[in-house]
């Protein structure tokens, strides 16, 4: 059995639960001082709170940007760990199926 599309598919998991992590953990350390912050200078607050918005926003961006980024990786890779198994016209989806199934059946898998 290939390993590969499964190892692929955990390490961008893996990634993707990192991103996330580190992306909702520096909004809420934003979000924490910005309070803090107004809590200080309340006159301040409005000014606080347009800056506040616009660091959210850009520190979300990074984090679709990284479930962008890999989703591009996993369809490549998986694209030519399925060219290297099943030839390189294989990316019809029907054949793809169809050669796995004749595998199942070729193994005795056949639930």
């Amino acid at each position: 059995m290939d390993w590969t599309p499964a190892m692929i598919a955990l390490a961008i998991g893996f990634g993707m639960a990192i991103s996330a992590s580190i992306g909702a953990l520096s909004q809420s350390r934003a979000i924490w001082r910005a309070v803090e912050a107004i809590a200080r200078q309340p006159e301040a607050g409005g000014r606080i709170f347009t800056s506040l918005i616009i660091g959210l926003a850009l520190i979300e961006t990074l984090v679709i940007y990284t479930l962008l980024v890999t989703g591009f990786f996993l369809q490549g890779s998986l694209n030519e760990v399925i060219k290297a198994k099943y030839g390189k016209d294989a990316l019809d989806n029907q054949k793809v199926m169809d050669t796995y199934e004749a595998e199942k059946k070729a193994k005795g898998g056949v639930h």
